[in-house]
C-alpha cells in the first residue's frame, strides 16, 4: 500500500495494519484459544495464561465488537488484581464491573451470534 493510500486509510479509522480485525480472523483466534479458556484458572500462572488468550483474541477483533471485549478483557484483568480483604477496593471493582456489564453481555453475544460459540458458561465469564 503507498504511504498516500496509508494516511487515507488511517484518516478514515482504517489503520493499515488492521486487515486482520475481520470477524473470520476474530473466530479463527477464538476456535484456537478456546481448549483453553474452559476451566477455572486456580494459580496466578493460570489467570495469566487466560488474560493472554483474551488479549489475543482482542487483538484481532474487529471494530463491530472490540470495544467491549476490551471491556471483557480489562474486567478480568482488574478481577485477578483485585484486594479481596480491602472492602473500598471490592466496592469500587463491583460498581465498575456494573457499568461493564452491557458491554460484556453484548461482547458475549457478539461471539455467540457470529462464531457459534456461547461463552457465557466458561469461566470466569459465568462468574
Amino acid at each position: 500500500m503507498s504511504a498516500i493510500a496509508c494516511t487515507v486509510a488511517i484518516i478514515g479509522l482504517v489503520g493499515c495494519g488492521d486487515a486482520d480485525r475481520t470477524a473470520t480472523n476474530f473466530c479463527r483466534q477464538l476456535e484456537k484459544e478456546l481448549p483453553g479458556m474452559g476451566t477455572a484458572p486456580v494459580t496466578q500462572s493460570d489467570v495469566d495464561v487466560l488474560l493472554s488468550r483474551y488479549r489475543r483474541i482482542g487483538e484481532v477483533a474487529p471494530i463491530a465488537v472490540s470495544a467491549d471485549w476490551e471491556t471483557l478483557t480489562v474486567m478480568l484483568e482488574d478481577a485477578s488484581r483485585l484486594n479481596t480483604a480491602n472492602n473500598e477496593d471490592v466496592e469500587a471493582f463491583t460498581k465498575e464491573a456494573l457499568q461493564a456489564n452491557k458491554a460484556a453481555a453484548r461482547a458475549l453475544q457478539w461471539v455467540k451470534d457470529t462464531c457459534g460459540v456461547d461463552l457465557s458458561g466458561f469461566p470466569p465469564a459465568s462468574q
